[in-house]
Protein backbone atom coordinates (compact mmCIF):
# COMPACT_ATOMS: atom_id res chain seq x y z
CA UNK A 1 0.00 0.00 0.00
CA UNK A 2 1.33 3.56 -0.43
CA UNK A 3 2.53 5.05 2.31
CA UNK A 4 -0.07 6.85 4.04
CA UNK A 5 -3.10 5.98 1.77
CA UNK A 6 -5.82 5.24 3.99
CA UNK A 7 -9.54 4.38 2.70
CA UNK A 8 -13.15 3.65 4.53
CA UNK A 9 -15.83 2.25 2.97
CA UNK A 10 -19.47 3.06 3.80
CA UNK A 11 -22.59 1.99 2.39
CA UNK A 12 -25.04 4.36 0.67
CA UNK A 13 -28.77 4.18 -0.59
CA UNK A 14 -29.69 5.04 -3.58
CA UNK A 15 -30.96 8.28 -2.74
CA UNK A 16 -28.55 9.40 -0.50
CA UNK A 17 -25.86 9.36 -3.23
CA UNK A 18 -28.15 11.47 -5.39
CA UNK A 19 -28.35 13.49 -2.86
CA UNK A 20 -24.62 13.42 -3.23
CA UNK A 21 -24.27 14.35 -6.14
CA UNK A 22 -26.65 17.26 -6.85
CA UNK A 23 -25.13 18.97 -3.95
CA UNK A 24 -21.87 18.91 -5.61
CA UNK A 25 -19.86 16.97 -3.44
CA UNK A 26 -19.31 14.62 -6.10
CA UNK A 27 -16.75 15.61 -9.02
CA UNK A 28 -15.90 14.32 -11.84
CA UNK A 29 -12.21 13.55 -12.33
CA UNK A 30 -9.92 14.13 -15.40
CA UNK A 31 -9.05 11.17 -16.86
CA UNK A 32 -12.53 10.12 -16.80
CA UNK A 33 -14.45 8.64 -19.64
CA UNK A 34 -17.69 10.64 -20.58
CA UNK A 35 -21.35 8.39 -20.20
CA UNK A 36 -21.33 6.23 -22.81
CA UNK A 37 -23.46 3.60 -21.29
CA UNK A 38 -26.98 3.36 -24.28
CA UNK A 39 -30.42 3.45 -23.17
CA UNK A 40 -30.08 -0.44 -22.70
CA UNK A 41 -27.39 -0.47 -20.29
CA UNK A 42 -29.31 2.54 -17.81
CA UNK A 43 -32.75 -0.24 -18.06
CA UNK A 44 -30.12 -3.50 -17.14
CA UNK A 45 -28.83 -1.06 -14.70
CA UNK A 46 -32.01 -0.29 -12.61
CA UNK A 47 -33.52 -3.73 -13.84
CA UNK A 48 -30.37 -5.12 -11.13
CA UNK A 49 -31.35 -3.06 -8.41
CA UNK A 50 -34.57 -3.81 -8.69
CA UNK A 51 -33.77 -7.11 -8.07
CA UNK A 52 -31.54 -6.87 -5.38
CA UNK A 53 -28.31 -7.49 -7.28
CA UNK A 54 -24.74 -6.22 -6.06
CA UNK A 55 -23.77 -3.76 -8.58
CA UNK A 56 -20.01 -3.10 -7.09
CA UNK A 57 -18.86 -0.52 -5.34
CA UNK A 58 -18.14 3.08 -6.24
CA UNK A 59 -14.60 4.69 -5.59
CA UNK A 60 -14.01 7.80 -4.63
CA UNK A 61 -10.50 10.48 -3.54
CA UNK A 62 -11.64 12.46 -1.17
CA UNK A 63 -9.45 16.08 -1.21
CA UNK A 64 -10.16 19.46 -2.03
CA UNK A 65 -11.70 21.41 -4.90
CA UNK A 66 -12.60 24.61 -6.16
CA UNK A 67 -16.06 25.97 -6.99
CA UNK A 68 -17.15 24.38 -10.07
CA UNK A 69 -19.85 23.77 -12.54
CA UNK A 70 -20.07 19.97 -12.59
CA UNK A 71 -21.69 17.37 -15.32
CA UNK A 72 -23.35 14.74 -13.57
CA UNK A 73 -26.75 12.58 -15.01
CA UNK A 74 -27.63 15.42 -17.46
CA UNK A 75 -27.79 17.87 -14.82
CA UNK A 76 -25.23 21.24 -14.68
CA UNK A 77 -24.76 21.08 -10.96
CA UNK A 78 -23.18 24.15 -9.17
CA UNK A 79 -20.53 23.23 -6.72
CA UNK A 80 -19.38 25.38 -4.53
CA UNK A 81 -15.48 24.83 -3.04
CA UNK A 82 -14.77 22.09 -0.71
CA UNK A 83 -11.95 20.69 1.18
CA UNK A 84 -13.75 16.99 1.47
CA UNK A 85 -14.97 16.61 -2.46
CA UNK A 86 -15.17 13.15 -3.58
CA UNK A 87 -14.00 12.75 -6.89
CA UNK A 88 -14.96 9.77 -8.50
CA UNK A 89 -12.26 7.35 -9.48
CA UNK A 90 -14.61 4.63 -10.60
CA UNK A 91 -18.20 4.43 -11.08
CA UNK A 92 -18.91 7.50 -12.78
CA UNK A 93 -21.43 5.44 -15.28
CA UNK A 94 -23.56 4.25 -12.89
CA UNK A 95 -24.08 7.43 -10.83
CA UNK A 96 -24.62 9.20 -13.97
CA UNK A 97 -27.20 6.10 -14.57
CA UNK A 98 -28.60 6.56 -10.94
CA UNK A 99 -28.91 10.84 -10.54
CA UNK A 100 -30.23 11.19 -14.41
CA UNK A 101 -32.40 8.87 -14.33
CA UNK A 102 -33.61 9.30 -10.21
CA UNK A 103 -34.58 13.40 -11.34
CA UNK A 104 -34.87 12.78 -14.72
CA UNK A 105 -36.43 15.86 -16.98
CA UNK A 106 -38.77 16.01 -19.89
CA UNK A 107 -36.68 15.01 -23.10
CA UNK A 108 -33.89 14.09 -20.92
CA UNK A 109 -31.71 10.78 -22.32
CA UNK A 110 -31.90 9.29 -18.82
CA UNK A 111 -35.67 9.11 -19.13
CA UNK A 112 -37.02 5.63 -17.71
CA UNK A 113 -40.45 3.81 -17.02
CA UNK A 114 -40.93 0.68 -15.54
CA UNK A 115 -43.47 -1.62 -17.78
CA UNK A 116 -46.15 -3.02 -15.52
CA UNK A 117 -46.96 -4.93 -18.38
CA UNK A 118 -44.08 -6.54 -19.49
CA UNK A 119 -42.35 -5.85 -15.43
CA UNK A 120 -39.14 -4.48 -17.27
CA UNK A 121 -37.60 -1.17 -17.18
CA UNK A 122 -37.61 0.48 -20.66
CA UNK A 123 -35.86 3.64 -21.64
CA UNK A 124 -37.67 6.70 -22.64
CA UNK A 125 -40.85 8.42 -21.18
CA UNK A 126 -44.12 6.63 -20.04
CA UNK A 127 -46.30 5.67 -23.38
CA UNK A 128 -49.37 4.74 -21.42
CA UNK A 129 -51.02 4.00 -18.00
CA UNK A 130 -48.66 0.93 -17.18
CA UNK A 131 -45.60 2.76 -17.26
CA UNK A 132 -44.18 4.09 -14.33
CA UNK A 133 -41.51 6.68 -14.67
CA UNK A 134 -38.49 5.90 -12.35
CA UNK A 135 -38.92 9.68 -10.56
CA UNK A 136 -42.54 8.50 -9.99
CA UNK A 137 -41.30 5.12 -8.13
CA UNK A 138 -38.66 6.15 -5.78
CA UNK A 139 -40.97 9.67 -4.80
CA UNK A 140 -43.40 8.73 -1.61
CA UNK A 141 -45.93 11.27 -2.75
CA UNK A 142 -45.93 10.74 -6.54
CA UNK A 143 -46.09 7.23 -6.06
CA UNK A 144 -49.31 8.03 -4.08
CA UNK A 145 -50.73 10.01 -6.48
CA UNK A 146 -49.54 7.99 -9.83
CA UNK A 147 -51.53 4.75 -7.47
CA UNK A 148 -54.53 7.12 -7.11
CA UNK A 149 -54.97 7.70 -10.86
CA UNK A 150 -55.29 3.99 -11.17
CA UNK A 151 -58.02 2.50 -9.38
CA UNK A 152 -58.13 0.18 -12.27
CA UNK A 153 -55.13 -1.19 -10.97
CA UNK A 154 -55.29 -4.99 -9.31
CA UNK A 155 -54.04 -5.89 -6.35
CA UNK A 156 -51.24 -8.12 -7.71
CA UNK A 157 -50.04 -5.32 -9.62
CA UNK A 158 -50.47 -2.55 -6.63
CA UNK A 159 -47.75 -5.00 -4.53
CA UNK A 160 -45.56 -5.28 -7.34
CA UNK A 161 -45.23 -1.10 -7.46
CA UNK A 162 -45.00 -1.08 -3.35
CA UNK A 163 -42.10 -3.94 -3.39
CA UNK A 164 -40.40 -2.08 -6.46
CA UNK A 165 -40.08 0.96 -4.94
CA UNK A 166 -39.27 -0.18 -1.60
CA UNK A 167 -36.39 -1.82 -3.66
CA UNK A 168 -35.32 0.61 -4.59
CA UNK A 169 -35.27 3.14 -1.80
CA UNK A 170 -33.75 0.35 0.69
CA UNK A 171 -30.88 -0.57 -1.69
CA UNK A 172 -27.53 0.79 -0.90
CA UNK A 173 -24.39 0.50 -2.66
CA UNK A 174 -20.70 0.93 -0.79
CA UNK A 175 -18.47 3.97 -1.39
CA UNK A 176 -14.73 3.60 -0.40
CA UNK A 177 -13.16 6.50 -0.01
CA UNK A 178 -9.50 6.93 -0.20
CA UNK A 179 -7.13 9.57 1.11
CA UNK A 180 -3.57 10.47 0.56
CA UNK A 181 -3.60 8.97 -2.76
CA UNK A 182 -1.14 11.70 -4.01
CA UNK A 183 0.34 10.61 -7.20
CA UNK A 184 -1.69 7.84 -7.69
CA UNK A 185 -5.19 8.61 -8.53
CA UNK A 186 -4.50 7.47 -12.31
CA UNK A 187 -3.05 4.36 -11.54
CA UNK A 188 -5.71 2.67 -9.30
CA UNK A 189 -8.32 4.28 -11.85
CA UNK A 190 -6.31 2.26 -14.68
CA UNK A 191 -6.16 -0.88 -12.62
CA UNK A 192 -10.09 -0.58 -11.26
CA UNK A 193 -11.00 -0.31 -14.98
CA UNK A 194 -8.17 -2.38 -16.74
CA UNK A 195 -8.14 -5.10 -14.60
CA UNK A 196 -9.47 -8.62 -14.40
CA UNK A 197 -10.62 -11.05 -16.78
CA UNK A 198 -14.52 -11.36 -18.16
CA UNK A 199 -16.62 -14.16 -17.03
CA UNK A 200 -17.07 -17.70 -19.11
CA UNK A 201 -19.93 -19.49 -20.09
CA UNK A 202 -18.74 -22.38 -17.54
CA UNK A 203 -17.88 -19.87 -15.02
CA UNK A 204 -21.73 -18.79 -14.99
CA UNK A 205 -22.99 -22.71 -14.80
CA UNK A 206 -20.79 -23.33 -11.58
CA UNK A 207 -22.10 -20.24 -10.23
CA UNK A 208 -25.60 -21.86 -9.44
CA UNK A 209 -25.74 -22.86 -5.75
CA UNK A 210 -29.12 -24.55 -3.86
CA UNK A 211 -31.88 -22.46 -1.93
CA UNK A 212 -31.06 -22.21 1.29
CA UNK A 213 -34.48 -23.42 3.81
CA UNK A 214 -36.25 -20.76 5.19
CA UNK A 215 -36.82 -19.71 8.67
CA UNK A 216 -40.42 -20.44 10.59
CA UNK A 217 -41.78 -19.27 13.59
CA UNK A 218 -40.72 -15.72 15.93
CA UNK A 219 -37.24 -16.75 14.75
CA UNK A 220 -38.36 -15.75 10.95
CA UNK A 221 -39.93 -12.25 11.96
CA UNK A 222 -36.90 -11.48 13.72
CA UNK A 223 -34.70 -12.16 11.22
CA UNK A 224 -36.81 -10.36 8.46
CA UNK A 225 -36.30 -6.63 10.68
CA UNK A 226 -32.72 -7.22 10.84
CA UNK A 227 -32.36 -8.49 7.34
CA UNK A 228 -34.44 -4.95 6.74
CA UNK A 229 -31.52 -2.87 8.96
CA UNK A 230 -33.94 -1.88 11.24
CA UNK A 231 -33.12 -3.25 14.33
CA UNK A 232 -33.23 -6.15 16.53
CA UNK A 233 -36.84 -7.47 17.76
CA UNK A 234 -37.24 -8.49 21.15
CA UNK A 235 -39.25 -12.19 20.81
CA UNK A 236 -42.50 -10.44 22.11
CA UNK A 237 -42.13 -7.68 19.82
CA UNK A 238 -42.13 -10.27 17.38
CA UNK A 239 -45.00 -12.12 18.19
CA UNK A 240 -47.06 -8.66 18.36
CA UNK A 241 -46.20 -8.07 15.06
CA UNK A 242 -47.40 -11.67 13.84
CA UNK A 243 -50.69 -11.33 16.13
CA UNK A 244 -51.15 -7.68 14.35
CA UNK A 245 -50.78 -9.57 11.05
CA UNK A 246 -53.57 -12.59 11.80
CA UNK A 247 -56.79 -12.41 9.49
CA UNK A 248 -58.67 -11.68 13.53
CA UNK A 249 -56.04 -9.29 14.10
CA UNK A 250 -58.85 -6.32 13.29
CA UNK A 251 -60.62 -6.52 17.50
CA UNK A 252 -57.53 -5.98 19.86
CA UNK A 253 -52.97 -5.78 19.50
CA UNK A 254 -51.51 -7.18 22.86
CA UNK A 255 -49.30 -4.44 24.41
CA UNK A 256 -47.60 -5.99 27.11
CA UNK A 257 -44.81 -8.96 26.83
CA UNK A 258 -46.99 -11.50 28.36
CA UNK A 259 -50.07 -10.69 26.38
CA UNK A 260 -48.29 -10.98 23.08
CA UNK A 261 -46.77 -14.35 23.72
CA UNK A 262 -49.80 -15.68 24.96
CA UNK A 263 -51.76 -14.27 22.39
CA UNK A 264 -49.41 -15.82 20.19
CA UNK A 265 -49.41 -19.41 21.85
CA UNK A 266 -53.18 -19.32 21.73
CA UNK A 267 -52.71 -19.44 18.08
CA UNK A 268 -53.53 -22.52 16.21
CA UNK A 269 -50.24 -23.67 13.87
CA UNK A 270 -52.31 -23.22 10.94
CA UNK A 271 -52.88 -19.52 12.27
CA UNK A 272 -49.62 -18.92 13.35
CA UNK A 273 -48.01 -19.59 9.90
CA UNK A 274 -50.45 -17.84 7.73
CA UNK A 275 -50.06 -14.72 9.93
CA UNK A 276 -46.20 -14.95 10.16
CA UNK A 277 -46.20 -15.67 6.15
CA UNK A 278 -48.22 -11.97 6.28
CA UNK A 279 -45.64 -10.15 8.64
CA UNK A 280 -42.89 -11.48 6.91
CA UNK A 281 -44.54 -10.03 3.45
CA UNK A 282 -45.95 -6.56 4.84
CA UNK A 283 -42.64 -6.02 7.13
CA UNK A 284 -40.97 -4.64 4.40
CA UNK A 285 -43.31 -1.80 3.34
CA UNK A 286 -43.88 -0.62 6.67
CA UNK A 287 -40.07 -0.67 7.72
CA UNK A 288 -39.74 1.77 4.26
CA UNK A 289 -42.65 3.87 5.86
CA UNK A 290 -41.01 3.99 8.92
CA UNK A 291 -37.75 5.09 7.16
CA UNK A 292 -38.56 6.89 4.07
CA UNK A 293 -41.53 8.78 5.01
CA UNK A 294 -41.39 9.09 8.99
CA UNK A 295 -38.00 9.40 9.21
CA UNK A 296 -36.99 6.75 12.11
CA UNK A 297 -33.73 4.79 11.54
CA UNK A 298 -34.13 2.20 13.72
CA UNK A 299 -36.27 0.81 15.83
CA UNK A 300 -35.01 1.93 19.34
CA UNK A 301 -35.80 5.36 18.17
CA UNK A 302 -39.42 4.81 17.34
CA UNK A 303 -41.40 7.64 20.25
CA UNK A 304 -43.14 4.58 21.18
CA UNK A 305 -42.30 1.07 20.31
CA UNK A 306 -45.55 -0.15 19.32
CA UNK A 307 -45.59 1.93 16.50
CA UNK A 308 -44.13 -1.23 14.88
CA UNK A 309 -47.11 -3.54 15.33
CA UNK A 310 -49.49 -0.75 14.83
CA UNK A 311 -48.06 0.17 11.61
CA UNK A 312 -48.30 -3.59 10.62
CA UNK A 313 -51.79 -3.42 11.48
CA UNK A 314 -52.23 -0.35 9.71
CA UNK A 315 -50.91 -1.82 6.54
CA UNK A 316 -52.53 -5.57 6.77
CA UNK A 317 -55.73 -3.79 6.97
CA UNK A 318 -56.17 -0.44 5.60
CA UNK A 319 -53.15 -0.16 2.89
CA UNK A 320 -55.66 -0.35 -0.10
CA UNK A 321 -57.43 3.09 1.64
CA UNK A 322 -53.99 4.48 2.75
CA UNK A 323 -53.51 7.58 0.33
CA UNK A 324 -51.39 10.69 1.27
CA UNK A 325 -53.30 11.92 3.52
CA UNK A 326 -53.91 8.94 5.72
CA UNK A 327 -50.12 7.90 5.46
CA UNK A 328 -49.57 11.98 6.51
CA UNK A 329 -51.85 11.41 9.68
CA UNK A 330 -50.21 7.93 10.49
CA UNK A 331 -46.74 9.71 10.18
CA UNK A 332 -48.28 12.43 12.59
CA UNK A 333 -48.74 9.78 15.04
CA UNK A 334 -45.95 7.58 15.22
CA UNK A 335 -44.04 10.81 15.79
CA UNK A 336 -46.75 11.96 18.82
CA UNK A 337 -47.22 8.49 20.48
CA UNK A 338 -45.40 8.27 24.11
CA UNK A 339 -45.35 6.33 26.84
CA UNK A 340 -49.01 7.57 28.02
CA UNK A 341 -51.80 5.11 29.01
CA UNK A 342 -54.20 7.39 26.16
CA UNK A 343 -51.65 5.77 23.20
CA UNK A 344 -51.80 2.25 25.19
CA UNK A 345 -55.73 2.37 24.82
CA UNK A 346 -55.48 3.12 20.66
CA UNK A 347 -53.75 -0.21 20.62
CA UNK A 348 -56.92 -2.35 22.24
CA UNK A 349 -59.42 -1.12 20.27
CA UNK A 350 -60.56 -2.59 16.64
CA UNK A 351 -58.62 -1.13 13.84
CA UNK A 352 -60.75 1.10 11.29
CA UNK A 353 -61.12 -0.83 7.44
CA UNK A 354 -60.43 2.71 6.04
CA UNK A 355 -56.74 4.15 6.05
CA UNK A 356 -58.21 7.78 6.78
CA UNK A 357 -60.42 6.68 10.08
CA UNK A 358 -57.13 4.41 11.06
CA UNK A 359 -55.16 7.00 11.63
CA UNK A 360 -57.65 9.71 12.85
CA UNK A 361 -58.29 7.32 15.70
CA UNK A 362 -54.90 6.59 16.41
CA UNK A 363 -54.37 10.35 16.74
CA UNK A 364 -57.22 10.78 18.82
CA UNK A 365 -55.52 9.16 21.59
CA UNK A 366 -52.74 10.93 21.72
CA UNK A 367 -51.65 13.11 24.99
CA UNK A 368 -52.29 15.68 25.31
CA UNK A 369 -54.39 16.37 22.49
CA UNK A 370 -54.43 20.12 21.92
CA UNK A 371 -50.66 20.80 22.58
CA UNK A 372 -49.53 23.80 19.86
CA UNK A 373 -45.92 22.93 19.94
CA UNK A 374 -43.55 20.26 21.15
CA UNK A 375 -41.14 21.41 24.17
CA UNK A 376 -38.49 19.40 24.40
CA UNK A 377 -37.78 18.03 27.66
CA UNK A 378 -33.52 18.40 28.42
CA UNK A 379 -33.29 16.02 31.63
CA UNK A 380 -34.82 12.87 28.75
CA UNK A 381 -30.49 11.78 27.98
CA UNK A 382 -31.05 7.91 27.30
CA UNK A 383 -34.00 6.28 25.19
CA UNK A 384 -35.90 4.62 28.31
CA UNK A 385 -38.65 7.14 27.85
CA UNK A 386 -40.38 8.88 24.37
CA UNK A 387 -38.83 12.06 25.08
CA UNK A 388 -35.71 10.38 25.32
CA UNK A 389 -36.27 9.04 22.14
CA UNK A 390 -37.23 12.34 20.64
CA UNK A 391 -34.61 14.05 21.76
CA UNK A 392 -31.86 11.91 20.02
CA UNK A 393 -33.88 11.68 16.81
CA UNK A 394 -33.45 15.78 16.94
CA UNK A 395 -29.90 15.61 18.02
CA UNK A 396 -29.73 12.59 14.80
CA UNK A 397 -31.19 15.73 12.55
CA UNK A 398 -28.00 17.25 12.42
CA UNK A 399 -25.64 14.55 11.10
CA UNK A 400 -23.63 14.19 14.09
CA UNK A 401 -20.24 12.33 13.35
CA UNK A 402 -17.99 10.47 14.90
CA UNK A 403 -15.40 12.24 18.09
CA UNK A 404 -12.85 10.13 18.44
CA UNK A 405 -11.95 6.96 17.10
CA UNK A 406 -14.11 3.41 17.98
CA UNK A 407 -12.16 0.78 17.06
CA UNK A 408 -15.66 -1.48 17.69
CA UNK A 409 -17.34 -0.02 14.78
CA UNK A 410 -14.07 0.85 12.59
CA UNK A 411 -14.82 4.24 12.50
CA UNK A 412 -12.38 7.27 12.60
CA UNK A 413 -12.75 10.88 13.78
CA UNK A 414 -15.65 13.16 11.47
CA UNK A 415 -17.02 9.61 10.24
CA UNK A 416 -21.15 10.13 9.91
CA UNK A 417 -22.43 8.19 12.83
CA UNK A 418 -26.07 7.82 10.96
CA UNK A 419 -24.18 5.51 8.10
CA UNK A 420 -25.62 2.18 8.76
CA UNK A 421 -22.82 0.17 9.47
CA UNK A 422 -22.21 2.41 12.32
CA UNK A 423 -25.46 3.27 13.54
CA UNK A 424 -27.27 -0.28 12.88
CA UNK A 425 -24.63 -2.39 15.39
CA UNK A 426 -24.08 0.57 17.72
CA UNK A 427 -28.22 0.62 18.32
CA UNK A 428 -28.93 -3.51 17.91
CA UNK A 429 -26.40 -3.89 20.70
CA UNK A 430 -28.08 -2.01 23.78
CA UNK A 431 -25.95 0.56 24.04
CA UNK A 432 -26.33 3.63 25.19
CA UNK A 433 -27.59 6.17 22.23
CA UNK A 434 -26.41 9.44 24.34
CA UNK A 435 -22.83 9.71 25.83
CA UNK A 436 -21.62 12.52 27.79
CA UNK A 437 -18.78 14.29 27.42
CA UNK A 438 -19.48 16.26 30.96
CA UNK A 439 -17.97 14.11 33.54
CA UNK A 440 -20.52 13.86 36.13
CA UNK A 441 -20.81 16.03 39.09
CA UNK A 442 -18.45 18.58 36.69
CA UNK A 443 -21.60 20.99 35.56
CA UNK A 444 -24.38 21.75 38.02
CA UNK A 445 -27.23 19.82 36.08
CA UNK A 446 -26.66 16.78 33.94
CA UNK A 447 -29.10 18.01 31.13
CA UNK A 448 -28.83 16.53 28.07
CA UNK A 449 -26.12 19.76 26.98
CA UNK A 450 -24.05 18.13 28.26
CA UNK A 451 -24.54 14.70 26.48
CA UNK A 452 -23.80 14.16 22.32
CA UNK A 453 -25.52 11.31 20.27
CA UNK A 454 -22.57 9.06 20.31
CA UNK A 455 -21.82 5.41 21.05
CA UNK A 456 -20.10 4.91 24.60
CA UNK A 457 -16.87 6.48 25.01
CA UNK A 458 -15.09 7.84 28.47
CA UNK A 459 -16.29 11.49 28.69
CA UNK A 460 -12.35 12.66 28.61
CA UNK A 461 -11.92 11.14 25.26
CA UNK A 462 -15.26 12.91 24.04
CA UNK A 463 -14.09 16.01 25.45
CA UNK A 464 -10.71 15.98 23.76
CA UNK A 465 -12.17 15.17 20.54
CA UNK A 466 -14.12 18.50 20.28
CA UNK A 467 -11.67 20.63 21.70
CA UNK A 468 -9.84 19.02 19.00
CA UNK A 469 -12.31 19.93 16.58
CA UNK A 470 -13.05 23.16 18.07
CA UNK A 471 -9.17 24.28 16.82
CA UNK A 472 -9.20 23.25 13.53
CA UNK A 473 -12.82 21.26 11.96
CA UNK A 474 -15.63 23.48 12.97
CA UNK A 475 -17.72 21.97 10.66
CA UNK A 476 -18.01 18.38 12.55
CA UNK A 477 -18.39 20.25 15.74
CA UNK A 478 -21.49 22.06 14.22
CA UNK A 479 -23.13 18.21 13.69
CA UNK A 480 -23.14 18.21 17.31
CA UNK A 481 -24.85 21.50 17.81
CA UNK A 482 -21.71 23.82 18.87
CA UNK A 483 -21.23 26.97 17.54
CA UNK A 484 -18.36 29.68 17.67
CA UNK A 485 -19.30 30.77 21.09
CA UNK A 486 -19.61 26.91 22.32
CA UNK A 487 -15.81 26.44 20.83
CA UNK A 488 -14.15 29.20 22.33
CA UNK A 489 -16.12 28.36 26.16
CA UNK A 490 -15.21 24.88 25.70
CA UNK A 491 -11.26 26.16 25.03
CA UNK A 492 -11.82 28.59 28.40
CA UNK A 493 -13.32 25.50 29.90
CA UNK A 494 -16.25 27.18 30.91
CA UNK A 495 -18.42 24.28 31.02
CA UNK A 496 -21.17 25.51 33.09
CA UNK A 497 -21.67 28.45 30.66
CA UNK A 498 -21.13 26.15 27.37
CA UNK A 499 -23.99 23.88 28.70
CA UNK A 500 -26.26 26.47 29.30
CA UNK A 501 -25.69 28.03 25.69
CA UNK A 502 -26.02 24.63 24.19
CA UNK A 503 -29.59 24.25 25.64
CA UNK A 504 -30.60 26.79 24.00
CA UNK A 505 -29.28 25.24 20.56
CA UNK A 506 -30.52 21.95 21.29
CA UNK A 507 -33.76 23.12 22.08
CA UNK A 508 -34.60 24.85 19.33
CA UNK A 509 -33.66 22.03 16.80
CA UNK A 510 -35.42 19.02 18.57
CA UNK A 511 -38.63 21.97 18.90
CA UNK A 512 -38.04 21.84 15.53
CA UNK A 513 -37.71 18.29 14.02
CA UNK A 514 -40.67 17.15 16.38
CA UNK A 515 -43.28 19.53 15.26
CA UNK A 516 -41.96 18.79 11.65
CA UNK A 517 -43.05 15.69 11.70
CA UNK A 518 -46.04 15.30 14.66
CA UNK A 519 -47.54 18.75 12.93
CA UNK A 520 -49.01 18.84 16.92
CA UNK A 521 -52.01 21.82 16.57
CA UNK A 522 -52.84 21.28 13.09
CA UNK A 523 -56.08 20.15 12.27
CA UNK A 524 -56.86 16.27 11.54
CA UNK A 525 -60.03 16.27 9.90
CA UNK A 526 -60.93 15.18 6.31
CA UNK A 527 -59.27 16.92 4.60
CA UNK A 528 -56.37 17.41 6.58
CA UNK A 529 -54.09 20.90 7.27
CA UNK A 530 -51.28 19.64 4.89
CA UNK A 531 -48.99 22.13 4.33
CA UNK A 532 -45.97 20.86 2.45
CA UNK A 533 -44.57 18.55 4.35
CA UNK A 534 -41.46 17.43 2.66
CA UNK A 535 -40.13 20.56 4.43
CA UNK A 536 -39.67 21.85 7.68
CA UNK A 537 -41.30 24.82 8.96
CA UNK A 538 -38.23 26.91 8.83
CA UNK A 539 -38.03 25.90 5.00
CA UNK A 540 -35.05 23.52 5.30
CA UNK A 541 -35.36 20.55 3.12
CA UNK A 542 -35.91 17.46 5.07
CA UNK A 543 -33.47 14.29 4.86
Amino acid sequence: MTQGMQQRVMPFTLHQLVLLGLSGRLRTSSFSRPMVWGPQQLADFFDSLSRGFPVGQIVVYEGSAPEEEVELGGHTIHAPQDPAAWMIIDGLQRLSALIGAWDARESSPYELCYDLEEHRFVPGPARNLLMLPVPDVVNDGRLQAWLGERPFLSEANENHVRTLASTLISYSIPVTVMTNLTGERFELFRRLNQGGASLTRADLDRAKSRPRPKTRGLPSIVRRVEALGFGRLSEAAAAQCVVAAAPDGRESLPVTEPEALNAYHSMSLHEQGVAEQHARRILSPVVDYLRQTARIPHLRLLPQPLALPSAVRFFIHCRRSADHEARELLRRWVWRADDSSQTRVAMQAPVERMAFDEAQRLLAHTSPRNAQRYVPDLWATDLSTANGRLNALGMLHAWPVSVTTIPDLRVVPGFPLEAPQVLTPWLDSDADALAPFVPYGYAPKPTLGCFLLHPPVPADSLRQGLIAFSYGDLGSLKHHLFDEQSARLLQENRIDELVEHREIALQGVIAKRVQSFARRGFRAGRKPTLIDTTRDPDGQEDR
